[in-house]
């Protein structure tokens, strides 16, 4: 079991833990939508790329109880530029996940989770002609975690982390500030 698995682990008991808070019933479907920071990394033997962007996502869920979710959703990394084999590079990686959230409500206006899922991403390489394509994966574990603070009846804020572990020793992260809509 890696770190990381350990940590999700952890966080998702500590979570489930049942919640002292008179929470309102907050179950249905919801929207997010969020922007913020990322980063883009990838090693391989000979270089490391390691780039900054804007990144964005949105997801859809459904919250089954007070403490669990689950949703789909999109994200990009957006483009992050790196010298990656000594070629100035640009990369571009966006994709979709499917995730499950156990969520804990502190109050009637506060809700902490983490996040678990599976995610496939692709990869724009500019230029092309470097030979990279080959060194990218296509599928990552994705973990997370977040705050939802500041709900009203229907629109509370969110703020978010987000990991991305994908094969070939690539990896990217997300903090996203953003909110969240739940249909009633």
């Amino acid at each position: 079991m890696t770190r990381w698995t350990s940590v999700a682990c952890l966080v998702f008991l500590v979570l489930g833990l049942p919640d002292a808070s008179s929470a309102q019933d907050r179950t249905g479907w919801s929207v997010s939508g969020m922007a913020g920071i990322s980063q883009i990394r990838d090693e391989d033997e000979t270089d490391t790329f390691d780039g900054n962007s804007l990144g964005l996502a949105a997801d859809v869920e459904f919250r089954f109880t007070p403490n669990f979710s689950l949703g789909l959703g999109l994200f990009s990394l957006g483009r992050a530029d790196d010298t990656f084999d000594g070629v100035d590079t640009e990369i571009s990686v966006r994709g979709f996940s499917v995730f499950g959230r156990l969520i804990h409500p502190v109050s009637d206006t506060v809700d902490v989770y983490g996040r678990i899922g599976a995610a496939t991403y692709y990869v724009d390489i500019d230029p092309g002609s470097v030979g990279l394509a080959d060194l990218f994966g296509e599928d990552a574990v994705e973990l997370g975690f977040g705050i939802d603070f500041g709900r009203q009846e229907k629109l509370a804020y969110r703020l978010e982390g987000r990991y991305y572990n994908g094969g070939k020793d690539e990896t990217g992260a997300l903090i996203l500030f953003g909110f969240n809509y739940l249909f009633r």
